[in-house]
């Protein structure tokens, strides 16, 4: 196997300001495999992967997706990026799957690099980063890292269509790459520069570990042709998938992974040196050798023992270091340095000690006994944090929770009232640190088999768009909004899929919305629906098998038109995949159509990115919010960008993913209110920006397809849809 140039792979993980000795789960170095796809065989492929979203999955998730993507590049032929595509969309679509079926929902970035001759891809979607320093000039990916909007965009499992950015650029001898989470773009960019400048990837390494205050992952990785000599010692190998344990030298240093050449033949090296953490080759063990004196189910009592043992302490330290992490240099810890000290010995040994002394004793207790007392012991020093430490308060519970939570998965059928009471008491602690609201949910529709994703209340009537099967449907509400009228529901049969509506047929759905000016449609007040394809359905509310239709001009330029809004007459479509918004203009007051090619709503040079574009509203003034997937919201007047900003968030509540919004005003109570599937909430802001709402509904699993959500002004009702129901409660009495 030829190659150009070979490659000298480190790694650097530092939680809470200590360096960890090992590689992250989701960081793997491949060449091609023998049964590599035609175009591959002199491929190296690098990826890193790295925990999105609120749930963070156990490490083997991040090392099974690093897997799933080096098999899958290297078994699809064609180009590079239509490879790297297909690894992207291939995870995507799996990860999307599982979150729309599982109430553990996960979400990821993953950041990939290809070295083909001298040549290098890079590809990413999330948060990840890359710096290459090639010829002593440095290149930030996917953007200048002070340039926060392009550098977050949507993780894997968020939508259907993953957002990769994508760079090409050549490598020569000593050209240095770094792959990481975002912490990257917070250090001080000379500084990094500096770090990869140093003698050797080792000195790269220890030079950067000085540079991070609290956390960062990282892959660092220097490009040398293969007749070069490597100045650090390195282990020769052609994958970094299931290296040896990590062990520290005599003397340790900041702590850092080895490096590993990769991309020649396998030939292992044994490494030494003081200077990095060193791989330390695998022993050849001797046959297990007979059990002797001791029957085998104590055996086996004994191992399960140790395993606990080890979880115990495991999830003790784990504890610790999220109610008690590492300081910023200077700054005392929210326990003080006497009891970080004090806590450090004390937590691992107590829970270790219980255990052992439990299993030891032969009690009998099971696995779900010891870790019963496991969360206990994570609540019991929660409750010890300051009530003025709001991040350490918040931490711990969720260590506690985090615990209860494995516990309950070891008997799901049997109830455990004190776990139950544990995470009772870490919720309402959450709730009131985070000012999070919950409320009790009504049921007011449900539809079978059926996958809401847009509404639309106009008076008593609501409208929902069930996106899965392309499907308008009618309810009528009850006088208190919390119900709907018995047999109201109707499926209006010229805004379906298939539906043949004068001489056109109905395609696939994009958005409906409402019409108080129909100028351009048949007529006022009217129920719009447009399809994929620019077909405008326009039906009166109550004669429904009499609808209005028209085919849009210039919907060959449309990428991925995602909703719709009507205003003064004009018809918008939000196109994020051509980072436009599309107006189409009535030619004259009730003119009953919309002849003319769509007008572009942002033009001239400085246009807003708004690639990763979910929603978007217009208020009575004409001025035109957009809400981005990450909750990020623009605010424009006239194609103009005005200011907007969030502020008053309490300590510990970010708004970091959102998926609608809706935009209240009513005279009454001028509000924002936007969903976040991610977060199962739905957060309400003053249309300024500031935070007033955080809704949780109480039983948390009704908010896990969070799709849309509506407002009612006059009844003081929030409407959300999610999953195949429609779901109502009150906002505060204010």
């Amino acid at each position: 196997m030829a190659f150009e140039y070979e490659a000298l792979v480190g790694h650097l993980v530092v939680v809470g300001g200590r360096a960890i000795s090992h590689a992250p789960p989701g960081a793997l170095v491949e060449v091609a495999p023998r049964k590599a796809a035609r175009g591959r065989e002199t491929d190296t492929f690098f990826t890193l992967v790295l925990p999105s979203g609120e749930t963070t999955a156990p490490a083997a998730f991040y090392e099974q997706m690093a897997e799933l993507a080096a098999e899958k590049y290297f078994e699809t032929p064609g180009s590079v990026t239509s490879a790297l595509r297909a690894v992207f969309n291939h995870i995507n679509e799996n990860l999307y799957e599982h979150n729309s079926n599982d109430k553990r929902r996960y979400e990821a970035t993953l950041i990939c690099a290809v070295l083909r001759s001298a040549e290098l891809i890079l590809a990413r979607t999330g948060a990840g980063v890359a710096l290459l320093r090639h010829e002593g000039a440095l290149t930030p990916f996917p953007a200048p890292f002070d340039d926060d909007d392009a550098l977050y965009g949507p993780p894997l499992g968020v939508q259907p269509v993953p957002d990769v950015k994508m760079m090409t650029t050549r490598v020569a001898t000593g050209t240095r790459l770094l792959l990481a989470d975002p912490g990257l773009a917070d250090l001080e960019m000379a500084k990094v520069g500096g770090c990869m400048g140093a003698s050797d990837i080792g000195a790269v390494l220890t030079a950067l570990k000085a540079q991070v205050p609290l956390q960062l992952t990282l892959m660092a990785v220097e490009f040398v042709p293969p007749e070069v000599v490597v100045p650090v010692p390195v282990r020769t190998t052609e994958s970094t998938r299931d290296l040896p344990p990590v062990t520290t030298a005599p003397v340790p240093p900041p702590a850092v992974s080895a490096p590993e050449l990769v991309g020649a033949p396998s030939t292992a090296t044994s490494p030494t040196g003081d200077e990095v953490v060193a791989e330390v080759p695998p022993i050849p063990l001797p046959p297990k050798p007979r059990s002797r004196g001791l029957p085998l189910p104590v055996q086996e009592g004994l191992a399960n023992g140790a395993k606990v043992l080890g979880s115990g302490a495991n999830s003790a330290l784990k504890l610790l270091d999220r109610i008690a992490p590492s300081p910023a240099e200077g700054r005392q810890g929210p326990l003080g340095s006497s009891g970080t000290a004090l806590a450090a010995i004390l937590i691992p040994v107590a829970v270790v000690a219980v255990v052992f002394v439990m299993w030891v004793t032969g009690t009998g207790e099971s696995a779900f006994d010891l870790c019963v007392r496991q969360a206990q012991a994570a609540a019991e020093t929660a409750r010890t944090v300051p009530s003025n430490d709001v991040n350490g308060t918040i931490n711990g519970w969720n260590a506690a929770t985090q615990i209860a939570t494995e516990c309950q998965r070891l008997r799901p059928d049997v109830p455990s009232e004190t776990l139950t009471t544990l995470l009772a008491e870490a919720q309402v602690v959450n709730d009131r640190l985070k000012v999070i609201t919950r409320r009790d949910l009504a049921i007011v529709a449900s539809f079978p088999q059926a996958g809401l994703s847009r509404g639309v209340l106009q008076g008593q009537d609501l409208y929902v768009l069930d996106n899965g099967n392309d499907q308008v449907y009618r309810v009528t509400l009850t006088d208190d909004g919390l119900a709907m009228q018995p047999n109201s529901r109707q499926a209006l049969a010229f805004m379906r899929r298939t539906a043949q509506v004068n001489e056109y047929q109905v395609g696939d759905l994009i958005d409906i919305a409402w019409a108080e000016d129909g100028s351009g449609l048949s007529q006022d007040n009217v129920l719009v629906a447009v399809d994929s394809g620019g077909l405008v359905i326009d039906c009166a509310p109550r004669f429904t098998d009499t609808c209005g239709t028209q085919r849009l001009q210039g919907v060959e330029n449309w990428l991925s038109p995602a909703a719709i809004q009507i205003w003064n007459g004009r018809l918008y479509v939000l196109d994020p995949g051509a980072n436009q918004l599309w107006r189409y203009d009535p030619p004259g007051a009730n003119s009953g159509a919309l002849p003319n090619a769509p007008l572009e709503y942002f033009s001239g040079e400085g246009r807003p990115d708004i690639r990763t574009a979910v929603d978007f509203a217009i208020d009575t003034e004409g001025v035109v919010y957009v809400l981005l997937a990450n909750g990020t919201m623009y605010k424009f007047r006239g194609g103009e960008r005005v200011d907007f900003a969030y502020a008053g968030f309490p300590e510990g509540q970010v708004l970091g993913e959102a998926n609608a919004f809706y935009l209240s005003t009513s005279p009454l109570r001028p509000a924002i209110y936007i969903s976040s599937r991610g977060s199962r909430a739905v957060y309400e802001t003053l249309v300024g920006g500031t935070f007033v709402h955080n809704y949780r509904p109480t039983n948390e699993p009704y908010f896990e397809s969070l799709a849309d959500v509506l407002v009612s002004s006059d009844l003081n009702l929030i409407y959300a849809l999610s999953g195949n129901s429609v779901f109502a409660f009150r906002r505060d009495d204010g």
